[in-house]
């Protein structure tokens, strides 16, 4: 190491709350009760495990519990994957970053950060947009490091652009685009063994995107949004990088080391790996606790064979802290005992996308009222007009939100909101409302029972 170069603070001890059943002495956790880790079925053990980091507590609690117990191996092909949304709070960032320096210094396991992106190239005789993926460095995006991470919502709205209109909790776009299908697009040049990634779109330098075709295309697949309102929603898009640039894997992370798992080999075709018949299979690892119930039971549902299955054909998904009864206060104490923490308020709800429209009514209550207090006032400056600041989210929800009116639309009868934001029309709340001085808890209560909590499984 060269001299005076500030070196990374490992911790000292994690306590190993499972540990594998090949062990003789398996270790025990809360009320005395041993959780030995088993496989579903013996051939799990020879596929590649992939980890999918959130950035929290519960998911950074599990990915060091797996370490310590030695469920992680390089040569298998094993992977840790952080998906940007560029809406999460700067400590978050903070915490994933050391928690990487940490997984690769430590334990040699590579741990890569992704972005959803889309870049421009020519189907069917027109230009469009494709979805894509970068790798990203744990640094912020500057001119001087353009391959930092992004924070300030650019992923999120990109998406938003592309999409052309908002999540909301039936459509559940945000998740599946910006982390589901991004981390099966890595994993299908993962295991394909490669050493990085290639360059897709074209080398123009500016849009070659068609305002008539494009809106014309968007006609020909039964859309109705009017030509102004389309074109103004695909600016943002349009303003994006219009290529993928060519990358290394080693670039971006420090124990990147080539793939040699002999299970993996003939599993490839073109650029990439396959799934399902004949195809990779692969564990990952989610950190849902056992009092996420209701998330933990759609995960199972997928991998039963549930309606979204196929999209997801090879995968197996292992969620240990449900299995291990393991709650919030058990995440609490686990990271009690640690050297190092994520430094958010264990009950304020920042974690993941600040204002989630998921985290529900009163959840984003306590959010907002949390930086709106007189401890984030020096913050403030920093984070506005990003995902940490309320009117980012509003000017997102007007932006991309449907005007049924502006559109000339007709709503349902018992609908009366013309407005389809984060939160649809019928449960009339938005996050404008959220930001009103006079929405106290009685009035909240009135959209506890419309806005639901969070549903994300990954």
């Amino acid at each position: 190491m060269a001299s005076g170069k500030k070196r990374l603070l490992v911790p000292r001890k994690v306590p190993k709350l499972f540990i594998s059943s090949r062990s003789s002495s398996p270790k025990t956790f809360g009320l005395g009760r041993k959780y030995p880790f088993r496989y579903e079925a013996k051939e799990h053990a020879e596929v590649p495990h992939v980890v999918k980091f959130s950035g929290g507590r519960s998911s950074s609690m599990l990915l060091f519990v797996l370490l310590e117990s030695g469920l992680l191996k390089p040569e298998r092909g094993d992977v840790v994957i952080f998906n940007n949304t560029a809406a999460e709070h700067p400590e978050t960032y903070r915490f994933t970053a050391l928690c990487k320096a940490i997984v690769e210094e430590r334990y040699g396991i590579p741990f890569f950060w992704l972005e959803f992106q889309t870049y421009e190239d020519a189907r069917n005789g027109d230009w469009t947009r494709l979805p894509a993926y970068r790798l990203v460095q744990p640094k912020p995006w500057s001119e001087k490091t353009p391959d930092g991470y992004r924070e300030r919502g650019e992923v999120f709205e990109e998406m938003l652009s592309w999409a052309g209109f908002v999540p909301n909790q039936f459509q559940r776009t945000c998740t599946k685009t910006l982390k589901l299908k991004v981390t099966r697009l890595f994993l299908r040049d993962w295991f394909a063994c490669k050493e990085g990634i290639e360059r897709l779109g074209h080398y123009g330098d500016e849009s070659r995107l068609d305002d008539e075709k494009m809106y014309a295309r968007h006609c020909r697949n039964n859309g109705g949004v009017p030509r102004k309102i389309f074109l103004e929603k695909k600016a943002y898009m349009r303003s994006r990088p219009a290529f993928r640039p060519e990358q290394r894997f080693a670039d971006f992370s420090a124990a990147f080391q080539p793939v040699q798992n002999p299970y993996l080999q003939g599993k490839s075709h073109g650029n990439g790996a396959f799934f399902g018949d004949d195809g990779v299979e692969y564990v990952s690892f989610v950190g849902l606790r056992h009092d996420e119930m209701h998330r933990v039971m759609k995960v199972r549902g997928r991998n039963a064979g549930g309606p979204e299955s196929d999209e997801y054909a090879g995968e197996h998904v292992y969620m240990p802290l449900s299995d291990m009864i393991v709650a919030k206060e058990d995440v609490e104490n686990f990271w009690a005992c640690q050297d190092w923490d994520l430094d958010l308020p264990k009950d304020a709800g920042f974690s993941n996308c600040v204002y989630c429209f998921l985290k529900g009514a009163g959840g984003l209550r306590k959010v907002h009222e949390a930086m709106s207090s007189n401890g984030m006032r020096t913050k403030r400056k920093a984070f506005a007009d990003t995902p940490c600041d309320i009117e980012w989210w509003k000017r997102i929800e007007v932006m991309y939100g449907r005007d049924m009116k502006k559109e000339k639309r007709t709503m349902r009868s018992k609908v009366k909101n013309n407005f389809i934001g984060f939160f649809g029309a019928s449960s009339g709340f938005s996050y404008h409302l959220l930001d009103q001085d006079g929405l106290g808890e009685k009035n909240l209560s009135r959209f506890s029972d419309s806005v639901l909590p969070c549903d994300c499984t990954d």
